[in-house]
């Protein structure tokens, strides 16, 4: 274990002690049967008494992330529950954020959760305002997730949002405004060191670089590209009602200006949620929402020479300007043009190579996006008997976004040589969900029984429909399609359904004795006749011993229960909604023609089931001061979908190919360490998972993750390995004669080839946790979150990039270290070797880290004007302080977030910032 690590570990295990040192040090004679207040937990189509939950189940309060500056309801799960990984690959304002519930159960199809927000269900969470939420139910196993059968695949979080209240009119305001900065810094060759290097790696480059034309011209890119963000936040509710109608509404807006020109995200929201009580046997509820997001999008996840903005900024040299009107020696012919060719205000070329373009030109290119949702539905809730409700619902999502994009034809190099290029690109997704529940209660005695029945009419439509071109008029900033010379179009739509029959018995004894039966029979369009439906049971049961006669009095034990359970879940998220059709497409190019795609039927394709086995126990000491769950899952996923290219035309074709396995154990401890003027309250979490694949058919490997640089992937899948292993060379030592990079012979043939390359590295961590501490004092409160995860591994391919000593880009000061005398010992190769050029474990680096995720300090005025309850004051720092060995910028990154299966690849990825701000709440 890394020093850094170990240490930051060694802090929260001194916390965790003392924390329950009062707790566990309380004398026996003051310890007191507290009478139970019934909690209740929210799950699939209705709700159950804490005590008789048989599943595995976390819960996340809003008061656990309602001072954090956060624009994602993924960013609030962070840390605050067990088995939930979440990883926010990017710092980049409304980056996605990468969510997994009990790690990857699939290679091909998506392993998203389910988000079911007030019965909305969707696996698209960006856009809701987290100021909205009350709490977030998380049902990680399959007996709890099977109801939602395909959907429910990959875990669901269950999303309550805020409600009005009979007779209690609120009005509340809150308010922040923050600054943002980088959390690290890579160093790299100032000018002199980088002229040594460019000697040793050609001669003619350093020449390039004394031409008199860029005498005094040093740029400290990293000033030009780097700049100070800023967040401001602004949300007002109003709730309302009485016995017969409430309503809660809210407006709210945020903005977050990037560390990095022209990353930003802009969002304005709108809702109302509506109960009204029409009659005593009937209700209505509406839940509406409007969202409005615009995102400015700065490239990354990119080498420098495809437009990455962070290594391009890392990359460029410093005897570089940013305009050529900032060159030394610009001379003019008789007319007063300037024979170099540039015009003010156009950024100035690479000599080495024009179509690699400073960080300060990528910037200027246009990537915006402005999305529109809405949604909603409504839904009866009719009492037919006195103990059998009915419930009807409706829900519709509707999503649509425009992507322009734009570069110019007069400010940069590629855009001149395409005379302006750029494309509009729409598309629209559209939800509706139709459902209909009937559930019957019956409580008698010792016995307490649920039965819940219902179905589900499921139908999305996807389009597509996107203009591009180039060579545009001169002068035009913007891409205007009817002005462009070369004109392209595309048009794509989708048809899926899906239809489902789902039920649930819940059964209580003495509430003691506990058993619980799920099934889903899901059926879904995008399956070929004989193939289209599936059956997914789940069974599940509880035993609270704690209420047996023989612990009932205990005056140590105050809660002992014991869980267990089976399930099953589907999932055919992975494939085409027409993926037994065989199909042929032309795609008009305008004047560049036309391509042909095929697409080949995949007829005896059927479903990836998951079989999910989770056991569990729940204790509660000292009254519940101390609450510990503990839970041992194993998750197994026959039939994996992957996409075959087949024959030379490379045709894709979509078969069941095999199995992997996921198994973990999960640890939650909740601890009241002192309770009365001064409280202080601890939560932690704890997760170990292992994965691999068991099973490979037709593709006995499969690789992804392309690296353009070296052109090769770095990510393999195959049968005995965990997901995503890093794939490449061993390296040996560094030639002390010659220095070149020296590599393992694996395979023992004698020779270095491509039958030494072997598995070089694994980006799972061994266990990741999240430890918080809330303390309150009188009016005064700090809460603290800290995050961690160790023994997962990164591939640090931005190193490719500053490292390699190949051509003309500046490096980092790693390179400082580099072989340059014959029987010199040292690690880093040789200037302009092409030993250097392979992917291999010289760039996997330790990514375990320890971080203070946020700490938040505030005050409470209570009542301090007429007509104002309370008024907040807090400060928030969010990712303050980092122990960790990576050397990237930080080591929650992915930029490969978007493809299945891949991750922990830092690949010129937006880094994290540090951010602080300044709050305010009232209510009214």
């Amino acid at each position: 274990m890394n020093v850094k690590i170990s240490r930051g570990i060694g802090l929260v295990a001194a916390l965790y002690f003392t924390a329950n040192f009062h707790a566990q040090t309380t004398p026996k004679d003051t310890v007191q049967k507290e009478q139970k207040i019934e909690e209740v937990v929210v799950i699939g189509y209705g709700s159950v008494k804490k005590s008789n939950l048989t599943s595995a189940v976390s819960t996340v309060k809003a008061e656990t992330f309602d001072d954090r500056p956060i624009y994602n309801v993924g960013q609030a799960l962070q840390g605050n529950a067990a088995g939930v990984n979440v990883i926010q690959s990017s710092g980049k304002p409304g980056a996605a954020i990468d969510v997994k519930i009990r790690g990857n159960n699939s290679i091909s199809s998506s392993v998203n959760p389910l988000y079911v927000v007030d019965g909305i269900q969707t696996f698209d969470i960006s856009g809701i305002n987290p100021d909205d939420i009350t709490d977030m139910t998380i049902l990680k196993d399959a007996t709890s997730a099977a109801i939602y059968g395909i959907n429910g695949s990959s875990g669901v979080v269950i999303v309550t949002t805020k409600r009005g209240k009979a007779n209690k009119p609120q009005l509340a305001f809150n308010a922040y405004w923050g600054m943002s900065k980088t959390v690290n810094n890579i160093d790299v060759l100032n000018l002199d060191q980088y002229k040594t290097l460019m000697n040793e790696i050609n001669l003619s480059y350093l020449t390039t670089i004394n031409n008199p034309r860029y005498a005094g011209i040093n740029t400290n890119w990293r000033d030009e590209v780097f700049r100070t963000g800023f967040d401001q936040n602004y949300n007002v509710n109003y709730s309302f009602g009485n016995e017969k109608v409430r309503a809660y509404t809210a407006l709210g807006y945020q903005g977050i200006d990037g560390i990095i020109d022209p990353a930003r995200f802009d969002r304005i929201s709108a809702k109302m949620n509506l109960d009204a009580k029409i009659t005593n046997w009937l209700k209505l509820t509406g839940n509406f929402n409007y969202i409005n997001t615009t995102l400015k999008n700065t490239n990354d996840n990119l080498g420098t020479s495809r437009g990455g903005v962070i290594l391009s900024a890392l990359n460029t040299p410093s005897f570089l300007p940013i305009y050529g009107s900032q060159l030394a020696v610009r001379d003019k012919d008789t007319d007063g043009n300037f024979l170099d060719g540039y015009k003010d205000g156009q950024f100035a070329l690479n000599p080495f190579q024009s179509s690699w373009e400073n960080p300060v030109a990528y910037q200027s290119r246009k990537n915006e996006t402005q999305t529109n949702r809405f949604m909603s539905n409504l839904g009866l809730e009719v009492s037919i008997l006195k103990n059998l409700v009915w419930k009807p619902t409706v829900s519709f999502d509707l999503i649509e976004s425009t992507n322009d994009q734009f570069t110019d034809g007069y400010q940069t190099s590629y855009g001149r040589q395409q005379k302006g290029i750029g494309g509009k690109y729409y598309s629209s997704y559209q939800d509706l969900n139709f459902e209909n529940t009937l559930t019957y209660t019956l409580k008698s005695g010792a016995h307490d029984l649920s039965l819940l029945g219902g179905t589900q009419v499921h139908e999305k439509r996807n389009s597509w429909h996107n203009y591009w071109g180039d060579s545009f008029p001169e002068g035009s900033t913007m891409f205007d399609f009817n002005t462009a010379v070369n004109k392209h179009e595309s048009l794509v739509k989708e048809h899926l359904r899906e239809l489902s029959f789902f039920g649930r018995a819940l059964y209580t004894l003495d509430n003691k004795y506990t058993v619980m039966g799920v099934f889903r029979y899901n059926g879904s369009s995008a399956l070929a006749p004989g193939n289209k439906w599936g059956f997914f049971p789940g069974v599940s049961a509880s035993w609270v011993v704690s209420n047996e006669d023989f612990l009932s009095d205990s005056r140590i034990i105050s809660e002992l229960k014991l869980r267990g359970g089976w399930g099953q879940t589907g999932n055919v998220s992975g494939i085409p909604s027409y993926s037994h059709f065989n199909l042929e497409r032309f795609t008009e190019l305008g004047p560049a023609g036309s391509v042909f795609t095929r697409q080949w039927d995949s007829g005896d394709l059927t479903w990836e089931v998951t079989n999910d086995t989770n056991i569990g126990v729940d204790f509660g000491f000292l009254n519940n001061k101390i609450k510990l769950s503990v839970d041992a899952y194993k998750r197994k996923t026959n039939d994996l979908i992957i996409q075959i290219p087949m024959g030379a035309a490379q045709v894709p074709f979509y078969r069941n190919v095999g199995s992997m396995e996921n198994q973990g154990l999960e640890f939650s401890l909740n601890t009241q360490n002192f309770k009365g003027e001064f409280t202080w309250n601890t939560n932690f979490n704890i997760s170990f998972t292992k994965n691999k694949v068991l099973q490979l058919n037709w593709v006995p490997v499969l690789d992804r993750a392309n690296i353009e640089t070296v052109g090769a992937n770095l990510v393999r899948f195959t049968a005995g390995q965990p997901i995503s292993s890093f794939y490449g060379y061993q390296v040996d030592h560094v030639d002390s004669q010659t220095g070149d990079l020296i590599y393992k012979d694996t395979n023992g043939n004698g020779y270095f080839d491509t039958g030494d390359r072997t598995f070089i590295g694994n980006p799972n961590p061994d266990f990741s946790f999240g430890f918080s501490n809330n303390f309150s004092y009188k009016n005064w409160y700090l809460d603290v979150l800290v995050t961690g995860s160790y023994g997962g591994e990164i591939y640090n391919a931005s190193r490719f990039d500053l490292e390699m000593m190949n051509d003309f880009k500046n490096q980092s000061t790693a390179v400082l270290d580099r072989w340059t005398t014959p029987g010199q010992i040292t690690n880093t190769p040789r200037a302009n070797s092409a030993s250097s050029q392979y992917v291999s474990d010289r760039f996997v680096e330790d990514g375990s880290f320890l971080k203070i995720k946020s700490a938040t300090l505030g005050y409470n005025f209570l009542s301090p004007f007429k007509g104002v309850s309370k008024i907040n004051l807090y400060v928030t720092g969010q990712n303050l302080l980092t122990w960790t060995d990576y050397t990237g910028f930080d080591p929650e990154v992915n930029a490969f977030n978007t493809t299945n299966g891949v991750s922990g690849i830092d690949y010129g990825t937006y880094p994290q910032v540090r951010t602080f701000i300044f709050g305010l709440k009232a209510n009214f």
